[in-house]
């Protein structure tokens, strides 16, 4: 199995307006970066990057605590210098200090679970999502335990805090009944309150430092139904505009560039258009290589575009840093199968 979905890096996008308008960019600090590893080998692994220095060091948590990270990485979320490491294969969330080299504090068992992704809701509480489940999990993330979950029908994914509420995207499970939702849970009482209905599954979602929801859904081939993205207030829960795609394109990876206030994805190249935009972008701002893209974020200080090419699944991934403005200033390997890139 290869979990093609990879970390959404959701809450603290900060702005900056002293990054100069420059295809020299350098970056304003370390990159986190995450390699999931093959599904049941147990080689996931952390790299972190120094972006001013153009260095690379791989394997930093096995280094640091000479025991490896475990089965799966499926995403990071960082609060503060605290990493909560979501390890889908591993039923667990490894908890680490990432201002010293990923040092290991402690691990959350989540057994019986297909963990995805981590969200924290207020006091010691979080959500994880979940493959299997039907549910959303609940947990006391200082505590180390689970103390309840929220049912739902279906596969839930990558989440996001706006206006007081949890939003969750939500997808057909594998075996399970069609569902394609985005839902909107209240933290205060742990309910789904709303929910919008999309045509075929959502991958990925961002939030703008406008307030707006983009939600990119995927290709269905069979039957066809066209990918599409859509544009959602989520204080009303209400869907502002639809554009679809191609029938014939397959795009993900959906994020957002807090400098240049773009939406970015991916679709045999990379795509960007401003989060005014109402028709999708006919070119690809950055032209692929034939990449097998598996992971993309953009540097919200500097704009800088990092792209994981997973190759093959096999051997490292290929990691290409590209200015804001898509000019290439490197390109370095990392792990097997990188997923997502977090910025300090």
């Amino acid at each position: 199995m290869r979990n093609k979905i990879f970390l959404f890096i959701s809450i603290a996008l900060l702005l900056s307006s002293c990054a100069k308008d420059t295809d020299k960019a350098t970056g304003a600090g370390n990159v986190i970066i995450v390699n999931e590893g093959g599904f049941g080998h147990g080689d996931a692994s952390i790299s972190l990057y120094d972006a001013s220095a153009k260095a690379v060091t791989n394997d930093i948590f096995k280094t640091q605590n000479n025991f490896s990270l475990g089965d799966v990485a499926q995403s990071l979320y960082l609060m503060g210098d605290t990493a909560y490491i979501v390890m889908n294969n591993s039923h667990s969330i490894i908890v680490a200090d990432a201002a010293h080299n990923f040092q290991y504090l402690r691990s959350i068992s989540m057994t019986g679970a297909s963990p995805r992704f981590f969200i924290p809701t207020g006091g010691s509480k979080a959500y994880v999502t979940d493959l299997y489940a039907n549910k959303i999990w609940i947990i006391d993330y200082r505590a180390g335990t689970i103390t309840g979950n929220i049912p739902v029908t279906g596969w839930t994914e990558e989440m996001v805090a706006s206006n007081g509420n949890i939003l969750v995207l939500e997808k057909t499970a594998p075996g399970g009944a069609d569902v394609h939702k985005l839902l909107k849970i209240d933290p205060a009482t742990d309910q789904v309150t709303g929910s919008i209905d999309f045509t075929t599954d959502p991958g990925s979602m961002a939030l703008t430092d406008q307030g707006k929801l983009f939600v990119l859904t995927s290709q269905q081939s069979s039957p066809v139904v066209k990918a599409s993205l859509y544009i959602i207030d989520p204080a009303f829960l209400t869907i502002d505009h639809k554009m679809d795609f191609d029938p014939a394109r397959t795009p993900n990876y959906l994020r957002y560039s807090a400098l240049e206030r773009k939406m970015l994805f991916a679709d045999n190249g990379i795509y960007s258009m401003a989060q005014t935009d109402t028709v999708l972008p006919a070119a690809a701002s950055i032209a692929s290589n034939n990449w097998n893209v598996y992971g993309l974020n953009a540097d919200p200080v500097t704009g800088d575009i990092y792209i994981s090419d997973a190759l093959d699944y096999q051997q490292a991934s290929h990691i290409m840093r590209y200015s804001k403005n898509g000019t290439l200033i490197d390109a370095f390997n990392t792990g097997i199968i990188t997923n997502g890139f977090i910025f300090k």
